[in-house]
């Protein structure tokens, strides 16, 4: 069975003066924009701005995920990183056992 939409209750935007909510200007097509203020008019978001926020906010740490997905893909096919891996995970290995013995 489909798990049910469970949508939050909108949280208003508040301005702080560690991160103040600043005015921009943005183009974008009509149908971004109409489909933005029926979720808003549904309740689903308190404003286009909150929403337009929230989606920017997601796209932005999806590209600092990609980015460090990237940078693990690139220390796995470094030879140097491994070995040091390696060696790394040899040192800590000795260390499992420690107060097992005891444990029981």
């Amino acid at each position: 069975m489909p798990k049910a939409l469970v949508v939050q209750a909108p949280q208003r935007r508040r301005s702080t003066a560690a991160d103040p909510l600043k005015k921009v200007t943005l183009r974008l097509h009509a149908r971004v924009t109409d489909a933005v203020r029926t979720l808003v008019d549904a309740g689903e978001a308190p404003s286009s701005d909150a929403f337009v926020e929230e989606a920017v906010i997601a796209a932005l740490r999806e590209r600092r995920r990609l980015r460090l997905y990237a940078a693990y893909a690139e220390a796995a096919a470094d030879a140097a990183f491994r070995a040091d891996m390696d060696a790394t995970t040899r040192a800590f290995d000795v260390a499992l056992p420690d107060g097992t013995e005891n444990a029981r």
